[in-house]
């Protein structure tokens, strides 16, 4: 579908380094920010003072040794 849409210039700036990042068209971008932004969240609780996000049944746990890992490597 084709539109016009005034964006506020700090939205369009978002808009464009996002789709110069991921070398979309602007619409493109556009069109999956909304979607991301109506998409429905993950579920969050309060543990220990904290958000958490709960994750899916079934998804493995992440290990501290895995975690260690991933930061050596960065």
């Amino acid at each position: 579908m084709r539109t016009t849409l005034t964006l506020e210039d700090d939205a369009f700036s978002k808009a464009q380094a996002y789709a110069n990042a991921r070398s979309l068209k602007l619409g493109q971008a556009v069109s999956e920010l909304i979607r991301r932004g109506t998409a429905d969240r993950l579920p969050m609780q309060r543990k220990n003072g904290a958000w958490v996000f709960v994750p899916p049944p079934g998804t493995p746990k992440v290990t501290a040794g895995q975690v260690k890992d991933m930061l050596d490597d960065l």
